[in-house]
């Protein structure tokens, strides 16, 4: 068994926030990695390497019960008990109560909802036997409405719901549970959304953002690695990562 290291899960490894949250806790841990698609998590097992991180990566759908338990399972028996669990898995969705579909509506809410609970479910155990952390990536659409996304939105802030409760439940377990919520990020699934959009929405979104650009995964990295090495009393936290886009009003520039 590989225990030089703590054992971290984060699930969406294979791109985006994911493969910098991997990638960023490689340096520190041994890692459980698990994504929908297998090509894009060897890319991550092979950017984590160089570091000189153990890795078990596993392709799981993590919206269907019981596949989470199994990788979890598995990664503990070569690379110890869990201490740090990051939930990144997500995927977009469009519509509003009018237009969405129930397929859409239940999609988004299987992935984005239900799969950061199921995840949560998988290594509760071990966070309790850690003293862990659990850290989950919500959205600033999990605080604020934006139009056209209602499955979507009502999925982010469920997570924050999720949150919060497990910061209460499982606290006095030792467990810290936070929530990054990241405004527009430089990733795939951002530029489909913003490719879908209505021509200048992107150089709208821009301008209201006080710092003037979007983030990148690495800046949401690095406010994981925070909760998950650099705070031992962040519990509860919803953190606003946006560029200060969601403080107040900016009339942008």
């Amino acid at each position: 068994m590989t225990t030089s290291r703590p054992a971290a899960l984060v699930t969406g490894a294979g791109g985006g926030i994911g493969r910098a949250v991997a990638v960023e806790l490689a340096a520190t841990h041994n890692l459980i990695l698990t994504d929908i698609f297998e090509a894009s998590l060897r890319e991550t097992q092979a950017l984590t390497a160089p570091v000189g991180a153990a890795v078990h990566a596993q392709v799981a759908d993590i919206a269907r019960p019981g596949e989470l338990d199994r990788v979890v399972t598995a990664g503990e028996k070569t690379l110890g008990t869990v201490s740090a669990a990051v939930a990144c898995a997500g995927i977009e969705g469009a519509g509003t109560v009018e237009t969405s579909d129930i397929e859409n509506w239940q999609r988004s809410l299987n992935v984005n909802l239900t799969g950061t609970f199921l995840t949560a479910r998988a290594v509760i155990a071990s966070l309790k036997a850690t003293a862990g952390s659990f850290t989950a990536i919500a959205s600033d659409a999990g605080t604020n409405g934006f139009e056209d996304c209602v499955g979507y939105i009502a999925a982010k802030h469920g997570v924050i719901g999720v949150v919060r409760a497990m910061a209460v439940d499982h606290g006095r377990d030792g467990v810290r549970s936070n929530v990054v919520c990241p405004g527009y990020v430089e990733t795939p699934m951002a530029r489909r959304i913003l490719a879908d959009s209505p021509e200048g929405t992107e150089d709208f979104y821009r301008s209201v953002i006080p710092l003037g650009r979007f983030a990148t995964p690495q800046d949401v990295a690095a406010v994981v690695r925070h909760f998950v090495a650099g705070s031992t009393y962040a519990n509860g936290v919803v953190y606003a990562l946006d560029g200060g886009s969601t403080v107040g009003s900016y009339r942008g520039a």
